[in-house]
């Protein structure tokens, strides 16, 4: 078994997300230091079209003067310092999708949040947290993609993993 480690945490990320969504408790995560971002116009109709979808999923914003935002929460493990790019991109998102359906919105916003706040592919893992990752991925039913449909989980025999390494013919 070979497993993307991004592509798994993500998926668990998204199911995790879904969960907290569903059951109107989205984890958020209180920043040490509030974010202020300045937007333009349309950023800030977009926003405000999309308010109570971004805190519906997590986020702890409010309009912060006439061209910026203040952010005191977001869900997930987002960095301080990807705070800004990360809400102007869903900002980005939800204006692009404005003609989608609520659901498909919400739905793209989910995706990118669980992208996020996934460990990235080439971070090294403890022994703990690897087996942590593979416990959990093959807890899911029925489940062998991440949310934007890359794989989890590839499984190669030892016949296989020999014939590509030219050991057998």
């Amino acid at each position: 078994m070979i497993i993307d480690q991004h592509a798994a945490h993500e998926r668990l990320k998204y199911e995790e997300l879904k969960r907290d969504i569903e059951a109107k408790q989205p984890m958020s995560q209180m920043l040490i230091e509030p974010v202020v971002i300045n937007m333009s116009g349309d950023e800030m109709d977009a926003y405000e079209e999309n308010s109570e979808t971004f805190a519906e999923m997590g986020f702890d914003c409010d309009v912060f003067g006439d061209d910026s935002l203040i952010v005191r929460g977001v869900p997930g493990d987002i960095g301080l310092g990807e705070v800004e790019l990360f809400v102007k991109e869903l900002i980005f998102q939800a204006k692009n999708l404005k003609k989608q359906l609520i659901s498909e919105k919400k739905q793209c916003i989910m995706y990118s949040i669980a992208c996020k706040s996934a460990i990235k592919a080439n971070r090294k893992l403890s022994t703990e947290e690897m087996q942590t990752l593979v416990r959990n991925v093959l807890r899911l039913k029925n489940i062998n993609t991440c949310p934007h449909g890359r794989p989890i989980i590839i499984t190669m025999s030892k016949k296989e993993l020999e014939k590509e390494f030219k050991r057998i013919v």
